[in-house]
Formats: structure tokens, C-alpha cells, sequence
């Protein structure tokens, strides 16, 4: 999304809206802004789709500023899951859906000319079961890093990070090096290596 709102410029990268029983729209919005910080705010209740931003500013908002992206990040997104029951917008899907709304915009835009690469990970720590793992076909440099930060999301349970800590990097290390990432990169992750690779690699 490239929706901002907010005189400090928030950019939207999730919302929901929609009407309740009692015949009022209700809904939320998760945002960032320079600097890794995050914001969930409340919409207000109304009576269409459209008015829930009343000159650009909300009902209600927590923000996430501490100097760890990532953190702020993983808080925001718990706080906006919790908020989406009380503002009536929850499913079954939602938590996964902005998920992959928050990796497709930490992922940023496509690049004219970018080379082509294959997002993977795999199961390296040898006295684990059989190994497992997965790796995508050679995409658009944007939708591979997009790939990439969700096998991190989606593995971060299996890769057992705490039982490593000092010895790969911690969570919010891995992300950012995926988001600055230029070309083929490979890493460890707890339990857990993941990669980029280029095509004939």
C-alpha cells in the first residue's frame, strides 16, 4: 500500500474495515514509518467503508519505537492480531495475511534490471531429524526477497533460535540482512540455514 496517513506520515501497510451486526463499520490499520518504527490504530466506527479516517487521524493508536526493527515489528503485529477481535475484522487467515502484507513491503519494490534469484532454507543442524527444507524457482529479485522473509517467518518456530543465541544471528539480524540484501546472500538462523542464490549458482 502507499497510503500515508497521520501528519507524521505513517504509511499504511495493512488495513481492515467492515461492517458489524449493528449496521457499523468498524476496522483497523497497521502502519510504519522512518526509522523501524510501527503504530496499530484503531479506526473510527461508521457508517460506510470510507469514514474511518477523520482528517487523516484515528480513533486510537499504540506505537512501537524502540531501536530493534524487528522487535517493533513482531509487538505490532500481536497488538494489531489482538485488536482485530474488538474491531470485529478477525478470520481464520488474518494473522497470515498480514504477515505476508508486512514481508511484501519489507521486500520493497521491484528493481528494473535486478537479477533473477531462488529463495531456500533447509534444516543444517546435524543432530536434528531427517533433513527438510524448501527453495522456490528463480523469481524477480523483489518477490524473491519477499519468499525469503517468509520461510523465516513460517520456519521460526522449528529453527530454535534460543537454543543458539551468540552463535547465529538473532532474529531481527536475519531480517535485515535480508532487506539490505543486493544479490546472493546465505545464513544461519538458529537451527536453520537460508539463502538467495542466482541463477546457474
Amino acid at each position: 500500500m502507499n497510503t500515508t496517513v497521520g501528519i507524521e506520515g505513517w504509511a499504511i501497510v495493512h488495513q481492515a474495515r467492515q461492517k458489524h451486526y449493528n449496521d457499523r463499520y468498524y476496522g483497523q490499520f497497521l502502519g510504519t514509518r522512518e526509522g523501524g518504527k510501527w503504530i496499530v490504530g484503531r479506526q473510527y466506527p461508521g457508517a460506510s467503508m470510507d469514514d474511518g479516517f477523520r482528517g487523516g487521524e484515528w480513533d486510537y493508536s499504540e506505537r512501537f519505537e524502540t531501536n530493534r526493527s524487528t522487535d517493533n515489528m513482531d509487538r505490532a503485529l500481536k497488538a494489531y492480531v489482538q485488536m482485530s477481535e474488538r474491531t470485529f475484522v478477525w478470520d481464520r487467515v488474518f494473522e497470515q495475511r498480514v504477515g505476508e502484507a508486512i514481508d511484501r513491503h519489507l521486500a520493497g519494490l521491484e528493481v528494473l534490471g535486478a537479477p533473477k534469484l531462488s529463495a531456500g532454507w533447509h534444516r543444517s543442524h546435524p543432530g536434528l531429524s531427517a533433513p527438510i527444507g524448501s527453495h522456490t524457482a528463480h523469481l524477480p529479485f523483489h518477490e524473491a526477497k519477499y519468499k525469503l522473509l517468509q520461510y523465516l517467518r513460517r520456519t521460526e518456530l522449528g529453527a530454535m533460535a534460543h537454543l543458539t543465541r551468540g552463535v547465529t544471528l538473532d532474529r531481527h539480524q536475519a531480517v535485515e540482512l535480508v532487506i539490505q540484501a543486493t544479490g546472493p546472500m546465505r545464513f544461519d538462523y538458529g537451527y536453520n540455514t537460508y539463502w538467495l542464490v542466482g541463477e546457474g549458482s
